[in-house]
């Protein structure tokens, strides 16, 4: 007769407490570690598909122009305009600004409203206004460049830092920009750019424009002395111009005459 072993088969140990513990410790490094990266490439691509938006858009106020005898699209104050090619680029009926973008003049051109929105625009900015903004966009467009004709805009414009000691630089003219959710939804919410309004932060740190000839940059504004008014260009007749001129006389082709 053949002996049958009485042994018991050896059981898995477990893991000790320590073990555990250095487990746990060594997968809290990791994270530590990876965790800026991933935020970091989470940032970049929110940058990239930011500049995109805004290419697009510039795009599109070309396009326009292109379709206009060489102007740009209108802006807020125009939104009522009777002749409707000449209403603002965001709004295009009493509603406001509940219908924007797709009533805008530039729709049209680009087809999806998701273009309007930077994807690093805080999602509690939707309806912070009050109800007075759909939430829907945070790209505007300054607003002294409603209706003016491309050949009438300087490729180049300068940009005062107001908080000393006053450096100026000289950039490519901006036309479209994304702005601050707190100020845009809050208490200026219609794709206007002016007076002190100003540029994020979100994106390393700043913001990015869309220029005049199409190409798209990054700018870092420092707040909270600056905005739109400080930024100046040169007007067709010689004058030097706010940028961040605002106000009901800011109308289609206001800058042509400056």
């Amino acid at each position: 007769m053949s002996l049958r072993s009485t042994r018991r088969p050896a059981g898995r140990r477990a893991f000790t407490l320590v073990e555990l513990l250095v487990v746990i410790g060594i997968i809290a490094i990791l994270i530590a570690i990876l965790m800026p990266a991933l935020r970091r490439a989470k940032e970049a691509a929110s940058g990239v598909a930011c500049s995109s938006n805004q290419r697009q858009l510039m795009m599109a106020f070309l396009l326009f122009a292109a379709d206009h005898q060489g102007h740009l699209p209108g802006n807020f104050v125009d939104y009522m305009d009777p002749d409707t090619d000449h209403r603002s680029w965001l709004l295009n009926s009493g509603q406001l600004p509940t219908e924007a973008p797709e009533s805008g003049t530039i729709f049209r051109y680009v087809k999806s409203k998701d273009l309007y929105r930077c994807p690093a625009m805080p999602a509690d900015a939707y309806m912070s206004g009050g109800g007075s903004s759909n939430g829907h966009f945070d790209y505007v467009s300054f607003g002294v460049f409603a209706g003016a004709k491309i050949v009438n805009i300087k490729p180049e414009s300068t940009y005062t830092d107001r908080n000393p000691p006053n450096k100026k630089q000289l950039l490519p003219t901006p036309v479209i920009t994304e702005e601050d959710s707190r100020a845009l939804n809050l208490y200026n919410p219609e794709g206007l750019h002016n007076f002190g309004d100003h540029m994020p932060d979100v994106h390393r740190g700043g913001g990015y424009y869309a220029s005049i000839d199409g190409s798209v940059h990054w700018f870092q504004e420092k707040q909270p002395n600056n905005g739109a008014w400080s930024w100046s260009g040169r007007g067709p007749r010689g004058s030097i111009v706010d940028m961040g001129t605002g106000g009901y006389g800011i109308t289609w082709g206001w800058w042509d005459l400056q």
